[in-house]
């Protein structure tokens, strides 16, 4: 399958000589959700400001549908509108008075009518389920929920990647478990997801596909079921193989799980699998 966005040979240091990416090579396949992991300094972020042209590195290049993209002002509006971003921190993103004028910010300014514009606005609060909080005010929302009226910022753009860095950081678990139902609500309707993280268990149970990150490159990509039960690789990235997989293959080795099968992704299917023996 070819890339809908990738990156290539992608160098960048920070002011001072700090090298954040090194020759990196990672590539985001249409419709898929994949998870970057790796320790906090490893690049992650880095490299989310590079996948929507926030940053400009010192060599290598970006793609989109195999074609290099651009830094001039118009080429960065068609790349962003395609290509949304959401920050760790929602408090920088979220500055307007309301919820619904800080989600109506990106249309309006990409020259939107005011009517277009409110129906963006309505899709994307309800795709994250605030519709309620239209008018409310935004340094009076929870943290979770500023979260997710940061998602439906980038959302009201349609972009057709959204990158998310540490999605669930901060969150409780009803938090996180409220926030990925609406982006796995998004990555059905076909919208590409990105992540960073450092769970390893997050990943193993909602993303696709993993990149491993360590020293500002990408040392494995891959399916998850396949790169999060590699533990040399994971050894690599200062991470240990999700509790499922390791459960799985304890349970594969008691005889309780066949060979062939696919190693159990979700609490319920280890529960079940566990009940049957």
């Amino acid at each position: 399958m070819s890339a809908l966005l990738e990156a290539r040979g992608l160098s960048y240091s920070y002011p001072g000589g700090v090298s954040a990416l090194a020759a990196l090579d990672i590539s985001v396949g249409r419709g898929r959700k994949l998870a970057i992991l790796g320790p906090n300094g490893a690049g992650k972020t880095t490299l989310l400001l590079h996948l929507n042209g926030t940053l400009r590195p010192s060599s290598g290049d970006i793609r989109l549908d195999g074609a290099a993209v651009g830094y001039e002002r118009d080429a960065l509006i068609g790349w962003r509108r395609r290509v949304g971003l959401v920050l760790q921190d929602a408090d920088d993103q979220l500055f307007a008075a309301s919820v619904a004028e800080d989600v109506s910010f990106g249309p309006l300014n990409l020259g939107l009518s005011d009517e277009e514009t409110r129906r963006r606005v309505a899709e994307a609060l309800a795709a994250l389920k605030i519709a309620d909080l239209a008018e409310r005010p935004t340094h009076m929302l929870s943290f979770g929920q500023k979260k997710r009226a940061a998602i439906a910022g980038a959302l009201a753009m349609r972009p057709e990647i959204l990158l998310l860095d540490e999605p669930t950081a901060g969150l409780d678990r009803a938090g996180a478990a409220l926030l990925l139902d609406a982006l796995k609500r998004l990555s059905e309707a076909g919208t590409t997801l990105v992540f960073t993280t450092h769970d390893v268990d997050l990943a193993w149970a909602f993303a696709d596909e993993a990149a491993l990150f360590c020293d500002g490159r990408v040392v494995a990509q891959g399916d998850v079921a396949e790169v999060l039960v590699d533990g040399a690789v994971l050894a690599r990235a200062q991470l240990q193989p999700p509790l499922l997989a390791r459960l799985g293959l304890a349970l594969r080795d008691k005889g309780l799980l066949d060979r062939d099968a696919g190693l159990p992704r979700q609490e319920d299917a280890l529960l079940a699998l566990i009940n049957r023996g």
